[in-house]
């Protein structure tokens, strides 16, 4: 076989790099569009500098709302631009990646009403295999997770199919302050390992997810994607007091990057 050929992570088919698709990870219509950096270092040096805070004083007292100072610190002294598309990857061929996208669309309708359950209930149980198969799907493209064989492949494969008995599990929160820093939705990808198993993460501007093959530890609250099939599911907001896998995979990345950037 050719080296140069590309294993598409859904079929299993081997293609050559022009026959793959440029695959968006998380979609491009739920934040994936502009990736920036924060640099941590340079941040907590900007919060200690006193010409900062003399300067964030003065505008408070000419009446700049807060929220508009720590924007525009952002913007103009802490952040740049590295993924101005958004973050992509080639794991899937042109025809899988249209497939998938199907179950996109119906993700977008459930990230556009928030998730909530008193809407979400509405939808019909082929809409809502949709939007989980299509947050299954995604993980296929999570760089942290190019070598993992999932056994979930013909749950995704089969529109029909309503069951998967496989060994990962898929649980989600709804964002909030307690899950991000400074209000920065960081939609970075991560992996956390624990003596029980894996934990693959991937998020978004809204919701958090985390993959992984073992049970959830049960000092974290989180919603199990099939609960959406339930009529009144309850949908955890905010990590809580223990942060969860979202904060111990984001401390991993704030503290392992030599650069000192922090992605979202």
């Amino acid at each position: 076989m050719d080296k140069t050929k590309i294993k598409c992570k859904l079929c299993g088919m081997h293609y050559s790099e022009d026959e793959m698709s440029e695959e968006h990870y998380p979609a491009r219509s739920v934040g994936n569009e502009d990736i920036i950096a924060l640099d941590i270092v340079k941040m907590i040096d900007s919060f200690q500098s006193i010409e900062m805070r003399n300067d964030v004083l003065k505008k408070i007292s000419a009446g700049e709302s807060a929220d508009n100072i720590l924007g525009d610190i952002f913007d103009t002294k802490l952040s740049k631009s590295i993924y101005p598309a958004g973050r992509t990857a080639r794991t899937l061929c042109r025809k899988c990646n249209t497939f998938l996208g199907k179950y996109d669309a119906a993700y977008l309708k459930f990230f556009s009403l928030n998730g909530e359950p008193k809407k979400i209930k509405g939808f019909k149980e082929s809409t809502k295999l949709q939007i989980i198969k299509s947050i299954f799907g995604k993980f296929l493209s999570v760089p942290e997770a190019k070598n993992e064989e999932f056994d979930f492949l013909d749950f995704l494969n089969n529109e029909v199919e309503t069951k998967y008995s496989g060994k990962w599990k898929l649980y989600f929160i709804k964002r909030d302050f307690s899950t991000d820093l400074l209000g920065l939705n960081d939609i970075g990808t991560g992996k956390a390992t624990f003596d029980e198993g894996i934990v693959y993460e991937l998020s978004d501007d809204r919701f958090i997810f985390n993959l992984m093959n073992f049970e959830k530890h049960s000092c974290f609250s989180m919603t199990n994607v099939f609960d959406i099939l339930n009529r009144n599911y309850v949908l955890v907001k905010g990590a809580g007091n223990a942060g969860g896998y979202h904060a111990q995979i984001l401390m991993s990345r704030l503290f392992q990057n030599a650069d000192g950037n922090v992605y979202g």
